[in-house]
């Protein structure tokens, strides 16, 4: 065996990948990561906390209407703000959760309204994704500029392109549809102009990430609830909704690292295939 393969206790992958660190430009490197930090408060924290204040407002805007009413405006507010690439899209499943769920338990009862608000969720996730992938990205893959951007030609980028790509619902697919972020996963696919009918087919099981949200917000309405002593009528429901939306985390970063993995690994181990893609001629030529 080649003593260079086993020296050190690092692999020699592990090696390249430090000695292209130890040739960084260190104060570029921080410059960067101050600005990506920046980025981050700004779209997933301000947004994000934002998000929730105006869902608040809505649902107590809509406290008076029907069930069918009220999930009308959702369904409307809901697309609209998962086409705006800052907001992320399990404060609109919790909303949904909180408001379908108070309007519909009465005639629905509490579980038939959790699934109803579910299923809501579901088909307005579905219509934006559709929207952001055929609407957006497909219009963004006429740029050039655009799709260099975004390194279609990278090994990631194609590996991305190998995965999400594949016809039916296979567990690589579903992680990176579900654990990544809302806007650019949807877009991504459509600046690769790639099939929307399999990322549709793949996006159904996120169904098992909004079921736990919506149940969540349903059980913190639950909590709120009074008798006319001032006790609450379900003591229960807050140890519940705590579990579940410990459950709602652990899918998420679940399906987060399952995706990074995939991706990695389709990368390394579908390496023949990924270099066998085709390659953005007017991309090549403008990196060149």
């Amino acid at each position: 065996q080649d003593p260079d393969q086993t020296a050190g206790i690092f692999t020699v992958r592990t090696r390249k990948h430090l000695a292209k660190i130890k040739r960084w430009d260190r104060a570029n490197v921080f410059t960067i990561a101050v600005y990506w930090g920046i980025g981050y408060m700004v779209l997933q924290v301000l947004c994000a906390q934002l998000t929730i204040v105006f869902l608040s407002w809505i649902i107590e805007r809509t406290a008076k209407f029907g069930l069918y009413t009220v999930t009308g405006i959702m369904m409307v507010i809901g697309l609209v703000m998962f086409l705006l690439p800052p907001v992320p899209g399990l404060p609109v499943y919790f909303a949904f959760g909180i408001v379908l769920s108070a309007q519909g338990n009465e005639s629905l009862g509490w579980a038939g309204s959790v699934c109803y608000a579910t299923g809501a969720s579901l088909i307005v996730k579905m219509c934006a994704g559709a929207i952001q992938q055929k609407i957006i990205g497909q219009s963004l893959s006429q740029y050039v500029a655009v799709r260099q951007f975004v390194s279609v030609n990278s090994t990631m980028m194609r590996a991305m392109k190998l995965v999400v790509g594949t016809k039916g619902i296979t567990v690589p697919k579903v992680a990176i549809l579900m654990g990544g972020p809302d806007w650019p996963t949807y877009v991504l696919p459509g600046i690769m102009r790639l099939s929307l009918f399999p990322i549709m087919i793949g996006s159904i099981p996120i169904a098992f990430l909004i079921f736990p949200t919506c149940l969540t917000g349903a059980l913190l309405y639950m909590a709120s609830l009074e008798t006319d002593t001032g006790n609450p009528v379900y003591p229960w429901v807050g140890t519940v909704a705590t579990i579940t939306a410990s459950i709602t985390a652990m899918v998420q970063f679940g399906s987060m690292i399952i995706a990074a993995y995939y991706l990695e690994n389709a990368a390394d181990k579908r390496k023949d295939e990924v270099d066998a893609m085709e390659i953005d001629q007017e991309v090549k030529e403008a990196d060149d």
